[in-house]
């Protein structure tokens, strides 16, 4: 079993224990994702890639609605520290912050990598505020 499998295996049976809510996509090609729609206010990924070159990285993403846009949420992701590298996407009509780590750099199991992302993440999204267009108030 070589190392990507190995942490499949352990999302697998954490989730099955822990959150049950996580379902994998079967046709991803580019190592393994799970989809999470719990929320109806925002959407979960969790991706674990590998290549040749590279180690194997786990990925958190949250998916925000467009009405997101309309915050300063890029200033709060420009100047928070954390753990893991963070990014933002923007899209026609939604927001994409993700979370990444090197399995070298992980320091605990892929559900609690999980789990610690999100809450930074939910910090960061509740700790933005919203901008009032003045021109049209």
């Amino acid at each position: 079993m070589n190392l990507i499998d190995y942490y499949r295996q352990q999302f697998v049976e954490l989730t099955a224990q822990f959150e049950k809510v996580w379902e994998e996509d079967l046709h991803y090609k580019f190592g393994y994702l799970w989809r999470s729609h719990v929320s109806s206010s925002y959407k979960e990924m969790f991706q674990m890639t590998q290549t040749r070159q590279e180690p194997l990285y786990l990925m958190y993403a949250m998916e925000l609605p467009e009405s997101y846009k309309r915050t300063n949420i890029s200033d709060v992701i420009k100047n928070v520290t954390s753990a893991y590298e963070l990014s933002m996407y923007v899209f026609s009509s939604k927001i994409m912050l993700t979370s990444c780590v090197s399995i070298e750099n992980l320091q605990q199991t892929s559900l609690g990598f999980i789990n610690h992302a999100r809450a930074e993440m939910i910090d960061l999204v509740f700790s933005a505020i919203k901008q009032v267009d003045y021109e049209t108030v």
